[in-house]
């Protein structure tokens, strides 16, 4: 072997090594979240079953995957001092800030109510890989994992499956109709309180 061929050798082994060391750093933080929040990053990858039940167990609480918000009580400066003034600020007749935090971190948008209150949480998931996460879910995959929806709404050209989840509600957002022969997946989820 030429010590070209060595020294390349050992720059791919060492890329490798560091990528491997960031992405343990990265589990671990992931790992450090998820007890907080139970639905992160590794587990949107997992089976669609355990990840629909894990936004569930967290709607239960008033949250959504990638917030540490809660519906009903988080007040809107709370938001302000966590990530920043919003990419979107509300407009006329839309009372909703949005965020787009960044590559593969996902876009959510909150509802704000009287008082400043966050009534509202919302959940677009990220469009880098829309094999995973909330893009890669459809309605077939929520009614297997959750059972048939408490009502279903239509708005615009969007279907809403509302689950009750404890004081709150859980709706799983997408399309009414789709192409023949393809799936509809969901494009985002609420978690919705009453106390606005």
């Amino acid at each position: 072997m030429t010590n070209t061929m060595l020294m390349n050798k050992w720059s791919k082994v060492t890329l490798a090594a560091l990528i491997s060391v960031g992405s343990l750093a990265t589990v671990a933080e992931t790992h450090a979240e998820g007890s907080k929040n139970p639905v992160s990053a590794t587990t949107a990858n997992q089976a669609p079953n355990s990840y629909i039940k894990g936004i569930y167990t967290l709607a239960k609480q008033g949250k959504i995957p990638g917030t540490p918000f809660v519906a009903g009580k988080t007040l809107i400066s709370t938001v302000h001092k966590t990530w920043g003034k919003p990419t979107k600020g509300p407009s006329a007749g839309n009372n909703y800030e949005f965020y787009n935090i960044g590559m593969g971190t996902g876009a959510f948008a909150f509802g704000v109510g009287s008082g400043d209150v966050v009534y509202d949480l919302r959940a677009f998931g990220q469009n880098v890989d829309p094999n995973h996460g909330i893009k890669s879910l459809t309605f077939s995959a929520v009614i297997s994992a959750l059972g048939m929806p408490a009502d279903i709404r239509f708005s615009g050209t969007d279907k809403i499956y509302v689950y009750h989840a404890g004081e709150f509600q859980l709706k799983f957002v997408g399309p009414m109709k789709v192409v023949k022969g393809k799936l509809g997946h969901i494009d985002h989820i609420n978690v919705y309180s009453s106390r606005k």
